[in-house]
């Protein structure tokens, strides 16, 4: 038997003692990480919001003397 038939034997046999979680802990598994995916996005959705606002009105203002308010390519 070449090498490869026992590398796939073996890994059948440990698959066999895995302990697969029941549908009500995978479900309840993927609510928790939906709701972390949830939290985290509006946290990053809120810092983003908060750091462009800061930079249109306080730093793009001093640094190029208010440039940034108006950034249409000239023709």
């Amino acid at each position: 038997m070449s090498k490869f038939w026992v590398f796939l034997s073996s890994v059948w046999q440990e698959a066999k003692k895995v302990s697969w979680p029941s549908k009500k802990d995978l479900m309840k598994s993927t609510g928790v990480v939906l709701v972390i995916i949830l939290f985290v996005s509006v946290y990053l959705l809120v810092i983003d919001w908060g750091l462009l606002s800061a930079f249109t009105k306080w730093v793009y203002p001093i640094f190029l003397g208010g440039m940034a308010t108006n950034m249409t390519p000239n023709p």
